[in-house]
């Protein structure tokens, strides 16, 4: 599994078949972008546009990918948004909106700038329905027919059944047509043999998450004998009783996992710790990928895990990561009683300042691991009091370093 696309299920109303396959990926691709991040605009570089998308042209590719993310532009702004609120009383109420108003395509700065309709950011920003699916199994897909239909038959993941026609969760035939990208001119047998079949065909041969899917054709008994269903199965998936807020659901955590799939020793414990630190900092899929490749790469390690999710707490970039040999790299990231080991760290400072000459032989494991870990991360230490003060406020100021190393912890348990 790789980043994980996640919105509500009414995106898949949307009309997304004019998009080409490469509009495709490159709008899957914003849609993990801007997932969670409220009316604020994005900035991408291109080269992240063009990773995230699986962006590849066998000529000019800097001049190519102006031009096709011009065009996607183009398709996107045309695409036509719509949904139907329907009444109790049958009314419908229409909503027609463009989800994505802004883009800024800057060639010299490399960068594109999307903005999102803050009417509808809810989209991507709340779910109580949603639809998840991994980008890059989308993006391998060759035929935007194939993108389509993986993508709406994602939403009935668990189901393991989508009914398209009469009585089905796709009522009308012709809306899905448009969504999956059918040619207008095509005619049934067309759609059929030149759309469908060809998308069924691929989705298996793929290692996506849709196993074994298959179709059946239902006509009704009437004049023409029309198409009125076409009936989607597959493998459904087994349900898990998951919060969408449960890191396992978030894309940073498969974006963790991936980078971690050839180094068996990280358990899932491990992963899950990594992925909450990351998300808590605030770091992105290309950041995380680096401190993870550059602690893989370092020998004698004795704690990959505590290095990983350390990096992802306080370093801006993989480069400025600082070469303290791996004094840090042993703390242990437990789970700490913190008013037992308040007592316990303030009661051994005391006694570790009364006999300077044995200074860390009686403090507990757990308060030394803590204590080098983050004296070797700040570059401080963090018991270093004047001599030249009275016993009064030398216990003062144990207690104050005390209480400072606590709430360091705490943060680093988070």
């Amino acid at each position: 599994m790789g980043e994980l696309v996640i919105f509500e299920n009414e995106m898949n109303k949307l009309q997304l078949g004019n998009l080409s396959k490469t509009s495709m990926n490159i709008f899957m691709a914003l849609c993990f972008k801007m997932k969670k991040q409220g009316n604020k605009n994005i900035v991408m570089k291109f080269s992240e546009v063009k990773e995230l998308s699986g962006y590849r042209h066998n000529g000019d590719e800097k001049k190519n990918f102006i031009t096709d993310l011009d065009r996607m532009t183009d398709q996107l702004l045309a695409v036509n948004s719509k949904i139907i609120e329907r009444k109790p009383n049958g009314k419908r109420k229409i909503f027609k909106f463009d989800l994505f108003p802004t883009f800024i395509i800057d060639e010299e700065a490399q960068t594109l700038e999307v903005g999102v309709n803050p009417d509808f950011q809810w989209l991507l920003n709340e779910f109580e329905h949603y639809t998840s699916l991994d980008l890059e199994e989308i993006v391998a897909f060759k035929s935007k027919y194939s993108k389509n239909l993986y993508r709406l038959l994602r939403q009935w993941r668990s189901v393991g059944k989508l009914v398209v026609g009469e009585g089905g969760q796709e009522p009308l035939i012709e809306d899905f047509r448009k969504k999956v990208g059918v040619k207008d001119s095509y005619s049934t047998k067309e759609m059929l043999r030149s759309c469908i079949d060809v998308a069924v065909k691929e989705i298996n041969a793929s290692e996506c998450s849709i196993k074994n899917l298959k179709y059946e054709k239902k006509y009704a008994n009437r004049r023409g004998k029309p198409l009125s269903q076409i009936i989607f199965t597959w493998q459904k998936e087994a349900s898990r009783p998951k919060k969408l807020e449960d890191i396992t659901s978030d894309s940073i955590y498969y974006t963790v996992k991936n980078a971690l799939k050839e180094a068996p020793e990280f358990t899932e414990e491990n992963i899950i710790s990594i992925a909450k630190a990351a998300k808590k900092n605030g770091v992105n899929a290309v950041q995380i990928k680096q401190r993870i490749s550059y602690v893989l790469k370092q020998e004698n390690v004795l704690n990959p895990t505590g290095y990983i999710i350390a990096l992802m707490k306080g370093f801006n970039d993989a480069v400025e990561i600082r070469n303290t040999a791996n004094s840090f790299n042993d703390f242990e990231h437990n789970e700490y009683d913190f008013d037992e080991l308040e007592e316990a760290l303030l009661n051994e400072s005391i006694e570790r300042q009364q006999k300077s000459e044995e200074p860390a032989k009686k403090l507990s494991e757990i308060v030394k691991n803590a204590i080098v870990f983050e004296e070797n991360k700040t570059g401080v230490d963090l018991f270093f009091i004047e001599e030249d003060i009275s016993e009064e406020d030398r216990e003062k100021r144990m207690a104050a370093k005390v209480k400072t190393i606590i709430e360091m912890m705490k943060n680093n348990q988070g």
